[in-house]
């Protein structure tokens, strides 16, 4: 036993520690599949993202026994912004297969209106020469 002065009351007793919590699986798996979405263009981006979600839900309702949450919301931005990429990347490739397939008809219509007209002493212009400056055409085999 210590000695106390007279007038100084001691402090109570410490709570014991706090069982460690548990961190969420979900929250894990929801951010690695995120990431990996980043080598899927984005398709990986939505498992993850339903992975995060359901993860930051049951951390939410076990009242502090399962930890995780910050894992959960950074696989939740993982898989948004993988989302985000592969939507930009799929639209790009859209545009250039559309602008293709265009200035392929349109070489084909000038190929067949060269045709039809066979009083015309110079050659059919190359298919390149429609297309813009900087711009590839890239013929595939019929």
């Amino acid at each position: 036993m210590t000695y106390t002065p007279p007038g100084i009351t001691t402090p109570p007793p410490s709570p014991p520690p706090a069982a460690p919590t548990k961190t969420s699986g979900h929250a894990i798996a929801g951010l690695l599949v995120g990431l990996a979405g980043l080598c899927t263009c984005g398709v990986g981006g939505i498992a993850g993202l339903i992975l995060s979600l359901v993860a930051l839900k049951k951390i939410d309702a076990s009242r502090g026994t399962l930890g995780g949450r910050g894992l959960a919301i950074a696989g939740i931005i993982a898989s948004a912004v993988c989302i985000l990429i592969g939507l930009v990347i799929g639209l790009g490739v859209l545009v250039a297969f559309i602008a293709n397939a265009r200035s392929e008809a349109r070489y084909m219509e000038m190929e067949r209106d060269w045709d039809a007209d066979p009083g015309r002493s110079t050659p059919a212009p190359s298919p390149g020469a429609l297309l813009p400056p900087g711009v590839a055409l890239v013929l595939c085999p019929r």
